[in-house]
């Protein structure tokens, strides 16, 4: 039976949001349960078949009636993937992440990621979702950030739908099973060696030892997990991790703590009416309640507001922290990085951390990393808040300016850091004058975002889920700014950047 469309909530019109290169059609809507869902009809891909381009933002089911082109679960014949065609994908994000491990088992989201490719009811054979995905030209992955975890597969057209079935059947049944859970537990500890030689990865986690212990802030876990903090610290303390790991997906994975996002070369139309289908066996609250789930308000509707319990826990470092730290890297390099917490940025109109990030970071006269190059000092420099949850959290954020030194730089990193502190000791100054600092160079950085955005190199169809998953996560982005929020400047707010940036 064809689920009805008045079963869904249709949300604000995204199509306004897209870059003016982008041909594809948007819609987002809510289930009954909770869920939000983003569909993307990829009009460029049906028009190469002879399906019907649409441009004008509706579509009719009629443009897509062929039925001896479909199987029984409304699949359409779109020929050899080989030739060349764009793929069809999905991605289901989850509000659940490292930072809520249980502290008996850190790395608990982790192991949960990859325990739920181990079989469901549906489809009890381990592995088969994977299998199926692999053998019609596809591929699947997920990963574990701070606060969320992000499953995606892209897939030939044609399977698309017998795949998001597979795949709705990791957040509504799954099997967890105990006879898989040594081979993913060795599997987490392969990850965490291979990452123990990443320089990136071992700062991070110096930051995080430099914070409040894992008692008082989440930033203090230990969030890749490995054999002793999920298998030997639980056997020691007589903590059971499979009853552990039920709670953990029974507390975080619940379809109003989710979000879908699914492109294929059909009709909005067919693919929200499968959608709904596949998905509204979610469930749509905890199955068991946690102290850090999300606190919603007005939930499934379009006004919701939410509050992640992590912000309550304020910032993660001493804010009288002022510590040097040498570190030896693995690879040979030469880099200084100077880091400080802010509030959590939330204001993505004005974007005050990219401001100052385009000033630290600029490269021409007069600049300071053109006054360090002049000394033969630094060879390049990268500011701002990096993506990652450590950088950018609920409850914090940490702006880095990093400058890759020459080795005569090395020797005067006293010099340097006076000197970086002396250029924002200038910016500071015009945050508190009468004039502030000057519009001009926010509308330079916006003209250089809208550029960006309206000409940017087409995503693959798994990149531009992945892309819309996250920032449909973020709680402080509104519905109708979903495509474009987090990549234009909206407006000047020099008290937001003095806030931030410029307090005495």
């Amino acid at each position: 039976m064809v689920p009805k469309m008045e079963e869904v909530i249709e949300g604000p019109d995204l199509n306004a949001g897209r870059s003016r290169v982008d041909k594809k059609n948007y819609r987002q809507f809510l289930l009954h349960n909770g869920l939000r869902v983003v569909i993307v009809s990829d009009t460029l891909i049906m028009g190469q078949h002879d399906m019907g381009v649409i441009n004008d933002g509706s579509d009719s089911e009629s443009d897509m009636s062929n039925e001896s082109d479909q199987d029984s679960d409304g699949d359409h014949s779109f020929g050899d993937e080989e030739d060349g065609i764009r793929k069809a994908a999905a991605a289901m994000v989850v509000r659940a992440g490292s930072f809520h491990d249980p502290l008996c088992c850190q790395g608990m989201a982790h192991f949960l990621e990859h325990m739920l490719f181990m079989g469901t009811k549906k489809y009890p054979s381990e592995n088969e979702y994977s299998s199926f995905i692999e053998k019609h030209g596809g591929s699947d992955n997920a990963f574990t950030e701070l606060e969320y975890t992000l499953y995606h597969f892209d897939i030939a057209q044609e399977k698309l739908f017998e795949g998001i079935d597979r795949f709705a059947q990791f957040f509504i049944s799954p099997l967890l099973r105990e006879d898989s859970k040594g081979r993913e537990l060795n599997a987490i500890e392969s990850e965490f060696k291979l990452s123990q030689n990443s320089d990136d990865c071992r700062l991070q986690q110096l930051m995080c030892h430099t914070g409040k212990a894992a008692e008082e802030h989440p930033f203090g876990k230990f969030s890749w997990g490995n054999l002793r903090s999920l298998k030997e610290i639980p056997e020691k303390n007589d903590v059971n991790l499979s009853s552990e790991l039920k709670t953990f997906y029974d507390q975080f994975y619940y379809a109003q703590n989710m979000r879908l996002v699914v492109i294929g070369a059909y009709s909005l139309d067919e693919l929200q009416s499968q959608v709904v289908k596949k998905f509204s066996g979610v469930p749509a609250l905890p199955r068991e309640p946690s102290p850090l789930n999300i606190q919603l308000e007005d939930a499934v509707t379009w006004n919701e507001t939410s509050h992640s319990p992590i912000e309550d826990f304020g910032m993660p470092l001493d804010p009288s922290l002022g510590k040097i730290y040498r570190i030896v890297p693995v690879k040979e390099k030469h880099n200084l990085t100077i880091t400080w917490q802010l509030p959590p940025q939330r204001n993505w109109k004005s974007k005050p951390a990219d401001y100052v990030a385009h000033l630290l970071g600029h490269e021409a006269s007069g600049s300071l990393l053109s006054s360090l190059k002049a000394r033969s000092w630094a060879n390049a420099c990268y500011a701002g808040i990096d993506s990652g949850g450590h950088e950018n959290a609920s409850s914090h954020a940490l702006f880095s300016f990093n400058l890759v030194l020459s080795e005569e730089g090395v020797s005067h990193w006293v010099e340097i850091i006076s000197l970086v502190y002396t250029y924002i000791g200038m910016v500071r100054y015009y945050c508190h004058s009468d004039k502030g600092l000057p519009s001009c160079i926010y509308d330079e950085l916006k003209a250089v975002h809208e550029m960006a955005y309206a000409f940017a190199d087409e995503m693959t169809p798994e990149e531009l889920v992945e892309d819309i998953a996250e920032d449909a996560i973020c709680s402080y982005l509104p519905p109708e700014r979903l495509l474009d929020g987090n990549s234009l400047l909206y407006e000047f707010d020099g008290d937001a950047i003095k806030v931030s940036f410029c307090s005495s």
